[in-house]
């Protein structure tokens, strides 16, 4: 089989096992009514809840413990563009923490083991604004931190499932719907194979969604390798 790099080595995430941190920064450009944030800051729970149990099922113990910035008192700075608005910042992770005044270099992992004993960690951006989410897994040998940031709108409401598909990237998992790398072969393919997979099409109610057996393995929660997986990989 292919060399998938981001699967399983690289970065601050991993595998989805064991304890992981999970810090959370809320970035506006306007004033945001803390009500909103809190709701928000709940569909986070309840995607690492969701992990959790999923987890559960493959024999795994996962565990999240949390840390979040801007959620009482604004968070200063400059919201990270989105696809929609120019190249993707490869750097969004480091540049948080950074402001947070958190290592955001490859001395990050031993910080959040020293400070909350957790094996992993990620970075999490919800911005108040209209935008494309997007990850940024790391994809070489590095231990440095990995991110994610989504946005909400009232045009384009944050979820839970979303929550979990970005997550899910941080730990290798890779997109199963016709992309510039998926090919829409593939993603009708998985259509019929997984039609509710959460890297397909999360948008379902989250008791609804699937775990395919290329993401469980993607991700860490399953050993078990299969032919059929290269079909989706990346080169």
């Amino acid at each position: 089989m292919k060399v998938y790099y981001p699967s399983k080595t690289t970065g601050s995430a991993k595998k989805l096992e064991g304890s992981i941190y999970v810090i959370t920064f809320f970035v506006s450009e306007t004033p945001w009514p803390l009500n909103e944030k809190m709701e928000l800051f709940k569909f986070v729970r309840d995607a690492e809840s969701w992990l959790e149990g999923k987890a559960k099922e493959y024999g795994k113990t996962v565990r999240f413990v949390n840390g979040v910035h801007g959620l009482f008192e604004p968070f200063e700075i400059d919201v990270v563009p989105d696809y929609n608005s120019g190249t993707p910042q490869t750097d969004i992770a480091q540049k948080y923490l950074k402001a947070a005044g958190c290592p955001s270099d490859t001395t990050y992992p031993a910080w959040i083991k020293k400070n909350s004993g957790c094996d992993q960690s990620l970075v999490f951006i919800i911005a108040n604004k209209k935008g494309r989410g997007y990850a940024n897994p790391i994809c070489w040998e590095s231990n440095g931190p990995e991110g994610t940031i989504l946005y909400h709108s009232e045009e384009n409401k944050l979820i839970a499932s979303s929550i979990i598909h970005e997550f899910f990237h941080l730990f290798g998992a890779v997109d199963l719907y016709e992309t510039d790398v998926q090919s829409a072969d593939n993603s009708a393919r998985m259509e019929i194979m997984y039609p509710k997979e959460v890297m397909h099409n999360h948008y379902f109610p989250l008791a609804e969604l699937e775990i395919s057996p290329l993401t469980a393995w993607l991700v860490g929660l399953s050993e078990k390798e299969e032919s059929w997986f290269e079909t989706f990989l990346p080169l």
